[in-house]
């Protein structure tokens, strides 16, 4: 893939240290990474304590189970179908909270679904 804008001021070599600075950017740091590798973010998931700073981030007391009356962050969105948070970029991405087996970040993803080039592409 080619140079995109992102690579002049986003370091590939982010840390643990880096994420509880600001879980938000690390979170746009693998979204980043992912997209680079040609992959689609299907799930963000977070441990415990990322959960408690992202939480803090968004000036949020607990993890809500029903619609907040107001979300100050215009990086989080409530999906009605799921009954979640998601995470707002390119698309929308379901957040885990308190994952057990996470400490820090991570975002699951798969490929990019491939489209057939017809024969008026091809020329």
């Amino acid at each position: 893939m080619g140079k995109d804008k992102f690579d002049d001021y986003i370091d590939p070599n982010w840390t643990i240290h880096n994420d509880r600075q600001s879980v938000t950017a690390g979170i746009n740091t693998r979204i980043w990474l992912c997209r680079r590798r040609g992959l689609r973010p299907t799930l963000i998931r977070l441990g415990k304590e990322h959960t408690r700073l992202f939480l803090r981030e968004h000036s949020l007391q607990v993890i809500p189970n029903k619609k907040p009356r107001r979300l100050i962050s215009g990086h989080l969105g409530w999906d009605e179908e799921r009954r979640c948070l998601v995470y707002l970029s390119w698309l929308r991405i379901p957040i885990q909270f308190n994952d057990p087996k996470i400490i820090g970040i991570a975002v699951e993803s798969e490929p990019l679904p491939s489209t057939p080039r017809t024969q008026e592409d091809k020329r």
